[in-house]
């Protein structure tokens, strides 16, 4: 049964998950709902504590929160709308895989599993879309160039039609 706030949560994130970023349509079907911090670990359902995700990321995060012992090692998993995510991971787009920036980076990448190949595929499909969306956009202003460039040489050549005319 799904969230009672879950069409909230699904459009403040976009139908994406929070965790990898994958989005409902590319999973065909709607994600589920995860307490940031587990309602078992005393969660709340507050805007703050309600993240859309998928099902594996909300299967591999599970019911962790971080014990008081492990935030000083950065043991932590990263709140999609709070943290600063650039601080602590970067994606490699030769490779489609996440980099740790830090040991919360390094953490939060394993626990969920970023980089399973699946995810892998989907990083690399979507920076394929990228590049073919911008190679469009490069042929579509040569073509408009090489329009203008003909007209213009078509205006030459009549002109030139029009003085070799008016001297015979």
């Amino acid at each position: 049964m799904a969230h009672p706030r879950h069409e909230d949560v699904r459009q403040r994130y976009g139908a994406r998950c929070g965790y990898c970023g994958v989005r409902e349509n590319d999973v065909a079907g709607e994600l589920t709902v995860d307490h940031f911090r587990p309602a078992a670990l005393g969660g709340d359902d507050s805007d703050d504590n309600l993240v859309y995700a998928c099902v594996r990321c909300n299967l591999y995060k599970q019911d962790y929160a971080p014990a008081p012992e492990d935030l000083p090692k950065g043991r932590r998993v990263l709140h999609p709308l709070r943290d600063n995510l650039a601080i602590h991971v970067r994606l490699d787009d030769q490779t489609g895989r996440l980099e740790a920036l830090s040991e919360t980076g390094r953490f939060h990448i394993a626990l969920l599993h970023l980089n399973r190949p699946p995810l892998i595929a989907y990083r690399m499909q979507g920076r394929l879309a990228e590049l073919l969306v911008a190679k469009q956009r490069l042929l579509e202003a040569e073509n408009r160039q090489l329009r203008q460039l003909l007209e213009a040489q078509e205006q030459y050549i009549a002109e030139l039609r029009r003085l070799l005319g008016s001297s015979q």
